[in-house]
């Protein structure tokens, strides 16, 4: 690397922060990525586009590997990630034009991020306190939608989940509330369910479409009459019954039919109504299940029959004939039409900890995009409930960490002082995109929060819903600390590593440039003419 330019491989990762930062927020801007094949991906999730992206680039792919698994990690975060690297990197590219060395650049960054982070404990607040509760940390983190009775009634529903899992449980499970977004009606129907959805009806039109306070069994395997014939007490050997004549099938038949029946009557007397498998229900005991009154489900998600377990209390055993009164649960089961298409609603028995948000989106698009927002929120409510503290969101916080890490930076000798205020500036790289994508100047927004900053109003920050800039702990926007913290430290050690980063070369130009790299790989291939 010349020490007056940043090399193009981590200019073009500085590329990628330009076009994901344009999504951030509740205004952030649709992408419409196309593939190789001509297929559409219209998307305003930073990390959608980031996944879909093709690129050569190691740098980016580096990256945007990176980025996602921050994002699987930690389920939100990403796109504050990849803008104040894209921050970091714009800095480090006027430092280097400056003629700083990338090492230089990389202790200054340490330092201004060990400055921030001091500045972000100092300004948390508890979580309890009035308005910037569970509620708050979920309508924040909610960018999927702009209409604010639905996030107000998804912050409502989370708060309620998060709060219900954590007192029956003493530490809140994520595994517990599944998101589940279906195509059909406003965002507004969206519910919250305590239990489990399941989109799949009866396997058989004549089973019962409501069963409240019943038995519930969970088996694991295919749900069929029982062959005669099976394993051996010893492993290796199996014995199996081939009769030649048609008497003698019609017999045997007729003989896994009563074992069945036996079966079915046996769990059928021990409470059975509701029977749910992870694999499939054989058409030839359909009907004889709806004959007994039972509602049958099959092919249900491997996750969902652990969560089926957990709201009804069952026991998951591999088939009917192990059901029995000890292993069967309770709870009620409800066939309902929604979003136009026949769905089991499974509800917990008592105070199970488990919850199933139910989204509706209005367009195909809006399913994903819907659905990953409310996992967001989730994951901020979750991140918020592990430290019970809150900053101020809207870009508040950066602005705040900002100014301190400018004052710290009068401290620090040499020239490293100035890749210290440099970081400073790269965090305001958040409020002003926030800014930018809510209508405003983002430069004239910047210095206004300075100036509020500067005044004593460290609260103030970019209210992107209502186009302005207002006390963003009046108006309930808050960001988790500890998710904060984690963005703000991953943001820079992948920055600096971007920027040690001198030199792309190929396996080959090892060769060239060591001698015994050759002469290993000589001693390992043998001459072309052998």
């Amino acid at each position: 690397m010349t020490d007056d330019a940043l090399p193009a491989l981590v200019g073009d990762a500085s590329t990628v922060c330009g076009i994901v930062r344009s999504t951030l927020g509740p205004f952030g801007a649709t992408k419409l990525v196309v593939d190789e094949h001509g297929n559409v991906t219209a998307t305003d999730s930073g990390s959608i586009v980031l996944e879909e992206l093709d690129v050569d680039n190691p740098a980016v792919k580096t990256f945007r590997r990176a980025a996602t698994v921050f994002e699987r990690s930690y389920g939100d975060g990403a796109t504050t990630l990849v803008t104040l690297v894209g921050g970091l990197l714009d800095e480090a590219d006027r430092l280097a034009g400056m003629g700083l060395h990338p090492t230089a650049i990389e202790r200054g960054y340490r330092e201004g991020l060990s400055s921030a982070v001091g500045s972000l404990d100092r300004r948390a607040r508890p979580l309890g306190e009035p308005g910037l509760g569970p509620a708050a940390v979920a309508r924040s983190a909610l960018t999927g939608t702009r209409n604010p009775h639905v996030r107000e009634r998804l912050g409502s529903y989370l708060a309620e989940a998060v709060e219900a899992i954590t007192a029956e449980t003493g530490e809140f499970d994520p595994d517990m509330v599944k998101v589940v977004a279906r195509l059909g009606g406003a965002e507004g129907e969206t519910e919250l369910v305590h239990g489990v959805v399941l989109g799949r009806d009866p396997v058989a039109e004549a089973m019962p479409r409501t069963l409240r306070d019943v038995g519930i069994a969970v088996v694991s395997e295919t749900v069929d009459v029982p062959s005669i014939g099976g394993p051996t007490n010893d492993r290796s050997l199996t014995f199996r019954f081939s009769p030649e004549s048609f008497e003698d099938r019609a017999a045997i038949g007729d003989q896994e039919r009563e074992r069945f029946q036996e079966q079915l009557q046996d769990a059928h007397d021990a409470g059975l109504r509701v029977l749910l498998s992870e694999m499939g229900i054989n058409e030839r005991v359909q009907r004889t299940l709806a004959n007994h009154g039972v509602l049958a489900i099959h092919q249900v998600d491997e996750e969902d029959v652990a969560r089926l377990a957990r709201a009804t209390g069952a026991t998951v055993v591999p088939g009917l004939g192990q059901v029995n009164e000890g292993t069967l649960g309770h709870g009620t089961a409800r066939v309902v039409r929604r979003a136009g298409r026949d769905m089991t609603v499974v509800e917990a028995e008592g105070d199970a900890p488990v919850y199933t948000l139910f989204c509706r989106a209005p367009d195909e698009r809006a399913v994903e995009s819907f659905e990953r927002s409310v996992e967001h929120a989730l994951a901020a409510v979750t991140s918020a409930r592990r430290t019970d503290t809150v900053v101020p969101g809207g870009g508040a916080i950066e602005t705040a960490a900002a100014g301190d890490v400018r004052e710290h930076a009068r401290s620090v000798s040499g020239r490293e002082a100035l890749a210290v205020e440099a970081f400073g500036d790269a965090l305001t790289a958040v409020p002003r995109t926030l800014a930018r994508n809510a209508g405003l100047d983002g430069g004239l927004s910047l210095v206004r929060l300075r100036v509020a900053h500067h005044e004593g109003r460290d609260a103030t920050g970019v209210d992107c819903l209502s186009g302005e800039l207002v006390d963003v702990v009046e108006e309930g926007i808050v960001d988790p600390v500890d998710l904060k913290r984690e963005v703000w430290t991953a943001a820079t050690e992948l920055a600096c590593y971007l920027l040690r980063i001198d030199e792309q070369l190929a396996a080959d130009d090892l060769e060239r440039q060591d001698p015994d790299v050759a002469e290993a790989r000589a001693e390992r291939e043998p001459p072309e003419w052998q």
